[in-house]
């Protein structure tokens, strides 16, 4: 598995005024939204291997009854792993969408990882698509939702152009990603990153991250991105605290892929 499992400064050294800075950037996007409302959604990504990490996350939303998005790299699955995985997460709440092929660069270095790039011939994307399309289908069954989250959050204008005809029927990257994605594959992007974060100061590190959160409340609609490999029992504690905030706030709705789609 090509994933890293590096813990952010930030969650080694929480600030221990987070909560009360979180509580203000959740009310300072709010105030902002279009009346006062917003829809989050949270993206878990390199989802396929369940342990200790995964359990602790699900546990969080199987507590709170929020939604989760779950973004699976389809070589990694098998049936016995998706039947402890479902058997984690029972129930109507959680949306497993497809995370590339099996989460593995071919761009050549120095240049920004992606598993679908122009490095790769636009036919050798297509399959990769379609087998990640097909196996994850055969094995989760009704509980697939076709949307494409690609992994570092990057894809081509081939590798989309491709999706619809596949099957597809929506896409996930970072907001402001590009390029444009074809009519008819809405694109929902993630804007607040918990687990990836490089800075070095833990207290920057906050200030960063929940101005992501505040800019995504304003806009409308929040995707919240995770990594559980990155996740120690601070980071766990704090999306806790996140969830909670969000779900105080009466202008805040929880939604996930499906509901998104108007499915």
């Amino acid at each position: 598995m090509i994933v890293s499992s590096l813990v952010s400064p930030l969650w080694q050294d929480l600030p221990q005024d987070h909560a009360k800075r979180l509580e203000r950037a959740v009310a300072l996007g709010l105030e902002a939204a279009s009346g006062g409302t917003a829809t989050v959604f949270f993206r878990a990504d390199d989802v396929a291997v369940p342990g200790n990490s995964f359990a602790r996350m699900a546990e969080v939303f199987v507590r709170t009854g929020a939604p989760l998005c779950m973004a699976v790299v389809p070589a990694w699955l098998t049936a016995n792993r998706w039947q402890t995985l479902s058997q984690l997460c029972d129930g109507t709440q959680w949306c497993w969408c497809q995370h590339g092929w099996r989460h593995m660069n071919f761009e050549a270095p120095g240049v920004k990882k992606r598993e679908f790039g122009s490095a790769r011939p636009a036919k050798d994307k297509r399959q990769d698509l379609a087998k990640g399309f097909k196996r994850l289908s055969d094995i989760m069954g009704k509980h697939f939702t076709p949307v494409f989250s690609p992994p570092w959050n990057r894809c081509d204008g081939e590798s989309m152009a491709a999706m619809p005809a596949l099957g597809f029927t929506g896409l996930s990257r970072t907001v402001g990603a590009g390029p444009e994605p074809p009519q008819g594959l809405p694109d929902f992007p993630v804007c607040t990153d918990l687990h990836t974060r490089k800075e070095p100061d833990p207290s920057q590190s906050l200030d960063a991250l929940l101005e992501e959160l505040t800019r995504g409340l304003a806009s409308g609609q929040c995707g919240v991105m995770l990594h559980h490999q990155r996740m120690n029992e601070t980071s766990a504690l704090f999306l806790e605290t996140l969830v909670a905030a969000l779900g105080k706030h009466p202008g805040v709705r929880f939604s996930h892929y499906r509901e998104l789609l108007g499915q």
